[in-house]
């Protein structure tokens, strides 16, 4: 019984990390200016939105993290990734943990 109640209290700490995280990404997102191209649920010929960028790297975040430090090329709309070459050097110049944490937000717009 007793392994079961550390159990619990550790399930219920990494949901309050992730839950964290994923608002912190979503601070990231809008302060990056992120909200201006991708909407959640808008869909354009330039811009993927949220749920395109969410599925198409969905069980890939360490891509993801990779295309926000510069070092993996776009998997959504690859011929339109050029207009995000600005971007990306913001998102770069984050933190490891705020890009991770920008990754979590977005994966979680599935």
């Amino acid at each position: 019984m007793k392994h079961i109640g550390i159990w619990i209290i550790g399930a219920v700490c990494i949901f309050a990390m992730n839950t964290a995280r994923a608002e912190e990404g979503e601070t990231i997102f809008k302060s990056q200016g992120c909200i201006v191209c991708h909407k959640k649920e808008s869909h354009s010929k330039v811009n993927p939105s949220l749920t395109e960028i969410a599925a198409a790297y969905r069980g890939k975040q360490e891509q993801l993290i990779k295309f926000l430090n510069g070092e993996s090329e776009a998997i959504v709309k690859p011929q339109k990734a050029g207009m995000m070459k600005r971007y990306v050097k913001r998102t770069k110049a984050l933190s490891d943990a705020d890009r991770k944490a920008l990754a979590d937000y977005i994966l979680g717009q599935q």
